[in-house]
């Protein structure tokens, strides 16, 4: 029992490690950076191993990337506005516009590759 819960919690604690971005802070959050986007949802389990996937990619990730969250149920408008329909979406942006979009779950090693590749 005490196992479930504790992994319980690791998920939700790692699901909120990132800045929230809503429709009013998205544009100056992204605005003159690399920035990756994580589109999630609190009820989607894909996006739970993808969130601990970032936690581990954010101690190797280049210091040049940022890397923030999208609630889809909170923030519709947005994964609206960027054609988000399929969760875990990953969403690269380089000086506020999206230059690349991942779908499903990337391991550490996939965001380090994708992120020496696409943020040039």
């Amino acid at each position: 029992m005490k196992k479930v819960v504790l992994s319980i919690l690791v998920s939700a604690i790692s699901v909120f490690a990132y800045e929230n971005l809503t429709i009013d802070n998205f544009e100056s959050k992204i605005k003159d950076k690399n920035v990756i986007v994580d589109f999630y949802a609190t009820w989607c389990p894909p996006c739970k191993i993808l969130a601990n996937n970032l936690e581990d990619f954010d101690v190797i990730k280049p210091d040049n990337v940022e890397i923030y969250k999208v609630d889809i149920d909170e923030q519709l408008v947005l994964a609206k506005k960027y054609g988000v329909s399929k969760l875990p979406t990953l969403l690269y942006f380089q000086d506020g516009k999206a230059i690349k979009e991942y779908v499903g779950v990337l391991s550490k090693e996939e965001l380090l590759q994708t992120t020496k590749e696409d943020f040039k």
